[in-house]
Formats: structure tokens, sequence, C-alpha cells
């Protein structure tokens, strides 16, 4: 049955957006497919024929938008400068709101489409509000809680999510694998990509040599005894254990960088890891209306478990929020990002986080 709109997928070459195309024929879209080229690789070589593949197989369209030189700019420029600073970026915070999903609104509105769509797995919801006659869209967690990419779409405006479908939104991972092989898809049985998409080389460190020159300085304690050398402050993140290579008393986990003096400073007790209150920047608010402070569930990083949490605004610096954690949580770091939901589910929004105050 046709439903007369026409949608613009994103076709990234892999089982899960694939499906997503296919359950979009069957709910009568008009579907044309978009592969979005961010970075020269022959992994990205790989994709786009998996892609094409892909689209041959369903009797859609697929059109290819060379977005290398903005993706530079606008991610990966400002990923490697995070780096210098000596904090840890997440490149895919940055890239689904100001890259991914712009460029698809983008090719959109260009190719006169009525909507866009990705193999993401989180629910995207319409609810009407007090007014009756407008609407607002709540980004929920997806069914499937261990695929839930959620996290990394909190910087979406409402207006972004108006236009955005997410079909794999109720469905576990599993079952979207099942229905690749119902499909006779080519993509069901092909391997995950968990990388960054820009990071080519086997080693992360690798990729941060070409672009930051390598500073040795000193291994530290808390109280300023110096224990050995470091090879580098962004080599290391707060938090880890491996790869400092210091004997003695240890282990010892990095808990600082000190990039005044170059100094990495570490500890050998891991209560040491322990925060429980920070600053976040760049905030974001999905959800309408909300009031401060704000009581929420919050995710410090991607993989972390959720922790009941105050927000409250700091006073006359906009977009900067004090973050209160009910208990303390290891290794928060600067440069990730803070998100907060609401107890069904519900993304309020999020932030980056600037400063760890205690």
């Amino acid at each position: 049955m046709k439903n007369n709109k026409k949608i613009l997928v994103g076709l990234s070459g892999g089982v899960d957006s694939s499906v997503t195309v296919r359950l979009l024929q069957e709910a009568g879209f008009n579907v044309e497919g978009i592969f979005l080229e961010f970075w020269k690789s022959s992994k990205a070589d790989d994709a786009f024929k998996s892609a094409k593949k892909v689209a041959k197989t369903l009797g859609i369209s697929l059109i290819k938008v060379n977005a290398v030189e903005e993706f530079k700019k606008v991610v990966v420029d400002k990923f490697i400068e995070e780096y210098k600073r000596g904090n840890t970026p997440n490149p895919c915070i940055l890239c689904n709101p100001q890259m991914k999903f712009k460029v698809l609104l983008k090719e959109m509105k260009k190719r006169n489409a009525d909507l866009v769509a990705t193999g993401h797995y989180v629910r995207n919801e319409k609810q009407k509000t007090k007014s009756k006659k407008l609407f607002n869209y709540k980004l929920f967690r997806a069914k499937d809680k261990t695929k839930d990419q959620s996290y990394f779409l909190y910087g979406l405006s409402q207006k972004q999510l108006s236009k955005i479908i997410f079909p794999l939104g109720n469905y576990l991972k599993t079952e979207v694998k099942k229905l690749a092989e119902k499909f006779q898809l080519s993509t069901a049985r092909r391997a995950e990509s968990q990388d960054v998409c820009f990071i080519t080389q086997k080693n992360f460190g690798d990729f941060l040599k070409k672009y930051i020159k390598n500073e040795k300085g000193k291994i530290v304690d808390e109280q300023g005894n110096t224990l050995g050398q470091h090879i580098g402050l962004h080599f290391y993140t707060i938090g880890q254990r491996k790869g400092i290579n210091l004997g003695g008393d240890g282990p010892y986990y990095v808990v600082k960088k000190n990039l005044k003096d170059n100094e990495l400073i570490v500890s050998n007790n891991e209560k040491n890891l322990y925060s429980s209150k920070f600053l976040i920047k760049n905030s974001n608010w999905i959800a309408l209306n909300l009031e401060f402070p704000l009581n929420a569930n919050v995710k410090v990083r991607y993989h972390g478990d959720f922790v009941y949490a105050t927000i409250r605004p700091v006073e006359g610096r906009k977009e900067l929020y004090i973050v209160e954690l009910s208990e303390p949580q290891k290794a928060v770091t600067i440069g990730q990002s803070a998100v907060f939901y609401s107890e069904d589910g519900g993304v309020f929004g999020g932030g980056i986080i600037k400063k760890i105050i205690q």
C-alpha cells in the first residue's frame, strides 16, 4: 500500500540500514537511498559497494554524497583539537546532529522528499502539546537496550526530529538479523564495524601521532612525586590502568592531566577515580518546558550505568549546568557527554562534561 510519502534513507552498507529500507517499503513509502561519504578509505569503499548491492536488491536508487571536506572541518578537526587540550571527545556525539542528519535533511529538501530515516536503535515519538494544535517530539531508548543509541542523539533538535523516522526502535538486533535473512539481503551476515569511521589505523595512537606532536613528560602522583615518564598526554585517558608502565606499589590509574606542566597525574588508590559533581557545557535539551533543578537518570559515558542526578543551571552562564550525582561514578571524563533520561526512558537532553568539581 502506497502512502505517497517519499523518504530518504541513510544507507551505510550494513544490516541495520538495509533492513530499515525494506521495512519502509513494506509500510508503503517511496524510498530512495543515500550514502554519505565522510572519509576516504578502503573501508568506506567497501561500505559503498555493499550499499549499492542492497539498493539493487531492493530496487531503489542510491545517491552518493561527498561530505569529506565538511566532515573533516566539523568533526575530525574538533576531535583532534580536543585531544590536544587533554580531553577525551566522542566524535559520534558531534557527527549526528551537525553532520549526518544535517546532510540528510539538506538532501531531503533538495530532492523534494518528505522525511529521512536511519538504522539507529532509538524511538522518536510525536506527542501532543498542551495547546493540542502543536506537536513535540520525544526521543526514547530503544527496545533493545544493549543496542540503544539514544546517548549519541541527544544533540538533535525538535525541528530535526519532526522529519526523522527510526524504524528499528521497536526491534531487537536478533530480530533485525532474522529479517535480513528473510529478505535475502547480502548484509545479513556482514560483520559490524565498531570503530570510529575516520580512524583506519589498527592502533588509535598511530592516528593521533599524525596530527599531534608527542611531548614526553613526567608521571607524578597526587603529591607531586615523580614516578616515571609519559609518552604524550593525548595517549592517556582518565581511569586508564594499562599502558602506564609503572611498577612499585601499583596498579596506578590516570586521575588527571596537567597540561600547563605536561604532567600525567596518577594514583594507586582507585577511590580517587570517583566523582559526584561536575559541570557540563554545550547543552541541548530535546524535551520542552523543562523546569530546573531537574531530577533525572544520567549516563556519563555510552556503556556506563544509569545513576540518579540533579541538574541545576549556572546563574548568568547560558548553557552551563552543574550536575550532582546521587552516588559517585568512576572516571567521569572531560570531553565525554552526560545524557539525561526520564524514568520512562525518554531523553531530556545532555551536554559535554567541562569540569570535575568534586
